[in-house]
């Protein structure tokens, strides 16, 4: 089965947040020091805007698969969740950021890794490339986890990096 036979048309949804995603990459990159804050808010506004993504996503691969995969939704809901409390409380999220961060690179990865079985029938262009992006997620969130001081004093850059490669995944999945 060919993933680009499965599906309806050209993704725009999954386009334009791998845009947003890339915008806040540059952001990061850019000025790191003074757009913290900014990017504490665009950390919670992507999050947020994923989450809904991830439950609008689950509804499709539950029509392909003919089953509920309970996980993306699980994952959804948790991002909705990290997205309006980053947003409404940016103070505490910028203290509480290095260990959410790390979490969510752990949880993300465990989720791609998880799911990357379906991606192999489907494009196996796209599973070597997920493999290899969630395997590196996964150690780079182990590592902010075991040195949250690290992990602040970096925060923005691997924010940064963190975005593009959600903003590379995203654009894919577009096509």
């Amino acid at each position: 089965m060919n993933w680009n036979s499965t599906r309806r048309s050209f993704d725009w949804y999954s386009f334009i947040l791998g845009v947003l995603f890339i915008i806040a990459a540059g952001i990061a990159f850019v000025d790191p020091a003074s757009s913290l804050m900014a990017l504490v808010a665009i950390f919670g506004a992507v999050a947020l805007l994923r989450g809904i993504y991830e439950v609008w996503f689950h509804d499709d691969v539950r029509r392909l698969l003919g089953r509920s995969p309970v996980w993306l939704l699980l994952m959804g809901i948790l991002d909705i969740v990290i997205g309006a409390f980053l947003i409404f409380h940016l103070g505490i999220g910028m203290r509480l950021l290095p260990i959410f961060f790390a979490i969510w690179f752990i949880v993300d990865s465990l989720t791609g890794l998880i799911t990357s079985g379906l991606l192999r029938s489907f494009d196996k262009r796209y599973f070597w490339v997920s493999i290899g992006l969630d395997v590196l997620g996964l150690i780079v969130g182990i590592l902010l986890l075991l040195k949250p001081v690290v992990a602040a004093l970096t925060l923005a850059t691997l924010i940064g990096i963190y975005f593009f490669i959600e903003g590379v995944l995203h654009i894919m999945r577009a096509f």
